[in-house]
């Protein structure tokens, strides 16, 4: 049987083939596959490295972003928002204007009562007035007919003192004759011309006119004294006394009525003054209820506004968020294997941009964080392995300072996403 060779086929047409040829194609294919299991095998051993040994070594921590407490602003009155005066993001300060609430059906029962007692204060005071304002026309009036009175008695007074002289004159002048009869009829009783008789007439008649000359002499003296007194106010007379008592007694008495309205005025326009003052502060007090002015209470930015307008909210109802820019921080989740180097107080570096670190100090260490204490924040924490630990540190820079292009990073913002890492001793 025959057997057939097969027949070679050189390399290049025409050309020998050269000795040791195949031998060097063999070589190169074998070197490739080796070469693909060297970066194989440099790829574990960098995953392994990266994965294992070079998380043993490092402090960074594995989550961390910035955080800041946040403040609740509430409405102090049950309403409706009619004016929301911020928005997210907007920097407020004490005593900003947040929120107005209107409250129409606020109760105005102390307003009331203080309405009716002003009003009741100010009839009372119109009432003694008019009582005062009477009182002065009458003893007007009184003192009017005191005058004509006292004319009337001084005019009746000196009458009767001429009245009182003519007759102590004309007494006087009886005096006068009768003596001179008396005389006459001694002559003439010597001469024997008249009798016994005669004479004790004539000096008995001279007796009786000497008496009635002192009774009008005291009678004028007496008078006298009455225009004395008449022109010093004295009323003179029965009927002209008993008038005089009557507008006196009722001139006292008014005077007394006018002094207690004026006493009582004088109370009243000081109570009245109270009662308005506590009546506008009550009616202020009313009126700022029914709308409301919510300020801000501390400096911050708006994180988020939970009740707009139009929303009807309760007494202690939430209307704004607030993040406390002032205390600015981060949370950082760290591992378990760094706890040991933890602790408050520990100094950690935060980057928050690209080659833009700022510093941070701890102040608390928390193994889990509560619903409660993350609602104090603006953000929530970031997720933690079971075994981690949550370090809240506070950043000590106010401003962090500028990156390599000139931009400058602000740090109030809460929820991004920064890596911090414990600070090299």
């Amino acid at each position: 049987m025959r057997v057939s060779r097969p027949i070679p086929f050189p390399s290049e047409p025409g050309r020998p083939r050269a000795p040791g040829a195949g031998s060097a194609r063999r070589q190169r294919g074998a070197f490739v596959p080796k070469l693909a299991a060297y970066a194989l095998l440099a790829f574990v051993l960098w995953l392994m490295v990266a994965t294992l040994v070079e998380p043993l070594l490092s402090s960074q921590a594995t989550r961390a972003v910035l955080q800041a407490p946040v403040g609740i602003v509430t409405s102090p009155i049950n309403g409706v928002v009619t004016q929301m005066a911020v928005r997210t993001r907007d920097a407020v300060a004490p005593g900003t204007v947040v929120a107005t609430v209107r409250n129409p059906t606020v109760s105005q029962e102390i307003l009331t009562t203080l309405t009716t007692q002003r009003l009741a204060l100010q009839s009372q005071l119109s009432q003694l007035g008019n009582q005062y304002k009477s009182d002065s026309q009458e003893m007007r009036s009184i003192g009017q007919q005191a005058q004509v009175t006292r004319q009337a008695s001084l005019a009746q007074t000196w009458d009767a003192w001429e009245i009182a002289q003519r007759q102590r004159d004309v007494a006087h002048s009886v005096v006068a004759e009768q003596e001179n009869k008396v005389r006459t009829n001694e002559a003439l009783l010597k001469e024997g011309a008249i009798s016994e008789q005669v004479m004790n007439a004539s000096e008995a008649q001279l007796s009786t006119a000497r008496a009635n000359a002192a009774v009008a002499e005291q009678a004028f003296a007496g008078q006298a004294q009455t225009v004395v007194s008449a022109g010093q106010g004295a009323f003179v007379g029965t009927s002209g006394n008993s008038l005089f008592q009557t507008l006196a007694s009722r001139r006292e008495a008014l005077r007394n009525s006018s002094d207690r309205a004026r006493q009582d005025g004088t109370a009243i326009v000081k109570q009245l003054t109270q009662i308005t003052q506590l009546e506008d502060e009550e009616r202020r007090r009313v009126d700022k209820l029914a709308a409301y002015e919510v300020k801000a209470s501390q400096p911050g930015m708006v994180h988020t506004v939970l009740a707009p307008e139009g929303a009807y909210v309760t007494a202690g109802s939430s209307l704004v968020r607030v993040t406390d820019c002032s205390r600015i921080g981060v949370v950082a989740v760290f591992p378990a294997r760094l706890a040991k180097r933890l602790s408050v107080g520990s100094k950690l570096d935060v980057k928050v941009a690209q080659n833009v670190d700022v510093p941070a100090r701890v102040e608390q260490l928390l193994p889990v964080a509560s619903d409660a204490l993350q609602s104090t924040y603006s953000v929530p924490f970031p997720f933690a392995e079971q075994g981690s630990i949550y370090a809240v540190a506070r950043i000590e820079a106010p401003e962090p300072p500028p990156s390599e292009d000139g931009s400058r990073q602000t740090l109030c913002v809460p929820g991004k996403v920064v890596s911090a890492s414990l600070a090299k001793a």
